[in-house]
């Protein structure tokens, strides 16, 4: 008489599809194994890496047997992991796909077992081969670690799919500077500048600016030539409407959940920025910087009581602050009368929308926004055209 199956062992394996999916969120390090047999160097770019002791010091290395790398290292017997650093993507995509020389224009030496190991990597290891299990379409190489060698680098990472590199508080620093600097106009629309220029002038690494760069570019602030260098983007009375029609559907959102909703504290929040944009009656506008902060961190604000990190990602990624914020410091700067007294009337609408939030009026808080998006072109328009059409 057979057993009966628990419902357990009933259960089958998940579906392929969702465990690609779902073991994609799972970031790792990019190596290239790399090993030699009969003459001939092979390597192929392997995440599935990791340390499987250290007495003895051992790796488990996972490699698909379709690849001439698993079958040479099956018999050779011995192997080397190439630890890739962040500048390196280019090394992973060539040793992950099929090819007669994935060495070509790879600088290497000889390992002390007689590999070939990558030059100039984050770190490499050097390993025998003490076990070989198969699991599924892999071969599954436990390995003792002869030798091993690192660099003061930042890794190269694997997640969902694509290569990627970590992001550190100091790539948040240098982003935030460059876009402060952009947005001032501290480079003037006419003026290239280029990564090398810039890690020159900041005294950071490379791929710190490359990445700020390449951020502002994503965000329309800065535009990249055909030979690699960067310029401000214009902006125009065209990209002025837009932004600022997408940042008016997100506040009529918010305004939507939250007005009526609110805590005191939170309304004395808001109220106390809603304060800080209203421009002294005697003496206007004196300090340029801190007026348009207050300005930012008022919308800001308002989509941040939504308590929807969804939509204040959303927010954030509109250009529509980095868009007034040029506008507001050409026409403050210029001491332009029309413009002051159009920025009273922005003034005057935060005041009211204040006191639509304080009453719950939430329809008139609605209009307030519509009518304050209103104004902003107005005065964007103004601006821009006065100033040739762009700035």
């Amino acid at each position: 008489m057979g057993t009966e199956l628990s419902e357990y062992e009933k259960l089958g394996p998940v579906d392929n599809l969702v465990f690609r999916d779902v073991i994609g969120h799972f970031a790792s390090g990019v190596t290239v194994i790399t090993t030699k047999h009969e003459g001939t160097n092979y390597g192929v770019t392997a995440s599935a890496v990791s340390s499987l002791s250290v007495d003895p010091p051992m790796l488990l290395v996972c490699i698909n047997q379709a690849t001439g790398t698993c079958n040479a290292i099956s018999k050779q017997k011995v192997f080397g992991v190439n630890i890739l650093h962040e500048d390196q993507g280019d090394i992973a995509l060539q040793f992950a796909r099929p090819s007669a020389d994935k060495f070509k224009g790879i600088d290497i030496t000889e390992g002390k077992l007689g590999e070939p190991i990558l030059k100039d990597t984050l770190a490499h290891l050097e390993c025998r081969v003490v076990q070989e299990v198969t699991g599924g379409t892999h071969s599954v190489f436990l390995a003792e670690v002869i030798h091993a060698s690192s660099e003061e680098r930042k890794p190269l990472t694997y997640y969902r799919g694509k290569f990627g590199r970590f992001i550190s508080q100091n790539d948040e620093a240098v982003f935030h500077d460059l876009r402060s600097k952009v947005l001032k106009r501290d480079f003037r629309l006419l003026d290239s500048f280029n990564v090398a220029s810039l890690t020159e002038a900041l005294d950071v690494p490379r791929q710190v600016v490359y990445h700020a760069l390449t951020k502002l570019e994503a965000e329309g602030l800065v535009t990249r030539g055909e030979n690699g260098d960067f310029s401000v983007t214009p902006l125009s009375i065209e990209m002025l409407i837009e932004a600022l029609e997408t940042r008016c559907a997100l506040e009529v959102a918010a305004v939507e959940k939250t007005v009526g909703n609110l805590s005191k504290e939170e309304l004395a929040n808001l109220r106390k920025r809603v304060e800080d944009t209203i421009p002294d009656k005697e003496k206007g506008i004196t300090e340029i910087d801190k007026y348009i902060e207050a300005n930012i961190s008022l919308h800001d604000y308002t989509i941040a009581l939504t308590n929807n990190a969804t939509l204040l990602d959303s927010y954030r990624r509109l250009t529509a602050e980095a868009v007034m914020t040029s506008a507001l410091r050409v026409a403050l700067e210029a001491k332009n009368s029309t413009a002051h007294a159009e920025l009273n009337k922005l003034a005057d609408d935060h005041t009211a929308l204040l006191v639509a939030y304080e009453t719950g009026d939430k329809e008139t808080a609605k209009n307030i926004v519509l009518q304050h998006t209103e104004d902003a072109k107005k005065l964007g328009k103004y601006i821009i055209s006065h100033a040739g059409g762009s700035i």
